[in-house]
């Protein structure tokens, strides 16, 4: 009587173990860049509500003061709740829309101290991250060491461990020269666009149009200048009066093409450090117009369009599709 034959051992072989792991390596490859595509979707989608509301916050402060928000007086002050919310306020438009984005509290951080006493205080202040101010594909709300050299801290509180950013800025106008710069204040230019030092402006002050000029929008870091604070472009902090940090403008000029191209918009670029221009990590960049739309703007955008949409009155309207 012949024996039973042995059942073959439960399992797989090394080769369909081999097989399988290779059929989930190209399983994993294939939906990566899917997962990866649908998470910077959502943070684009995140970024463009930062930016509606904050141009919503900026006409709440219109209806609030009576003017759109002004941007200080100096890149070397920052924003103090005891100066009011005009021209002599000495922080940028950032600190004067807090009470629009429900951060009344840190608007009224140190309210009634003294001078001297806001000299600390204000140090609690400038390293205080606020969410709706960072793009979330460039990090984390979160403060960062303050890095900058002591011939260009500020002024007006004792210099302080770390500072925190914000990844938008305002429309300061087409020119990077002028009243668009912040050293000049004193120059009978007048600039173009909508927020910008020693001045205050109203909706009814934009004559092109809410919805042929820009409000703010996001503004171009290098990649390399994230975390370390050593760009002239990034260095300051959300809290600061007029600076790069916290304008940015559309210059552009026919005749000279080659100065033009530093400032045309540009998506965040490793070794490409410049600071007056607009741009984002996105593939896209976007920007609030003074109707508190927000625009999805290709980095291919005519450079005589962009130009135009940084001046509030130059009598041009924009054709559509310009976008």
């Amino acid at each position: 009587m012949s024996q039973p034959k042995p059942a073959h051992p439960a399992g797989f072989t090394l080769v369909e173990l081999l097989v399988v792991i290779a059929i989930i390596g190209i399983l994993v490859a294939l939906l990566l860049p899917a997962v990866q595509s649908a998470r910077e979707s959502a943070r684009t989608l995140q970024c463009t509500n930062n930016l509606k509301q904050l141009a919503l916050a900026c006409h709440a402060h219109e209806d609030a003061q009576g003017h759109l928000p002004a941007n200080g007086i100096h890149y070397r002050y920052v924003g103090n709740p005891n100066k009011g919310f005009g021209v002599t306020q000495p922080g940028g438009w950032h600190y004067n829309i807090l009470p629009f984005i429900e951060q009344s509290s840190l608007r009224e951080l140190g309210l009634g101290q003294t001078d001297a006493e806001w000299k600390e205080t204000g140090k609690q202040l400038v390293g205080t991250a606020v969410p709706t101010f960072i793009c979330p594909t460039r990090g984390a709300a979160r403060p960062f060491p303050y890095t900058v050299s002591a011939a260009y801290q500020f002024w007006n509180i004792n210099r302080p461990a770390t500072i925190a950013r914000s990844d938008y800025a305002a429309n300061s106008g087409n020119r990077v020269g002028g009243w668009c710069n912040y050293i000049l204040w004193n120059s009978n230019e007048k600039q173009t666009g909508v927020i910008y030092a020693h001045k205050v402006l109203r909706a009814a002050d934009i004559r092109d149009g809410l919805g042929n000029t820009y409000l703010i929008g996001e503004r171009y870091i290098d990649p390399n200048y994230y975390l370390n604070g050593s760009s002239g472009g990034n260095d300051q902090g959300w809290s600061v009066g007029h600076d790069f940090d916290v304008f940015r403008c559309t210059d552009w000029s026919p005749s000279n093409p080659a100065t033009s191209a530093t400032y045309a918009p540009r998506r965040d670029t490793p070794g490409v450090n410049v600071r007056e221009m607009f741009g984002s990590p996105h593939a896209i960049f976007h920007m609030a117009l003074c109707d508190g739309s927000v625009q999805s703007v290709s980095y291919a955008i005519a450079p005589e369009i962009h130009w135009r949409l940084g001046n509030r009155e130059d009598g041009e309207v924009i054709p559509g599709g310009a976008f």
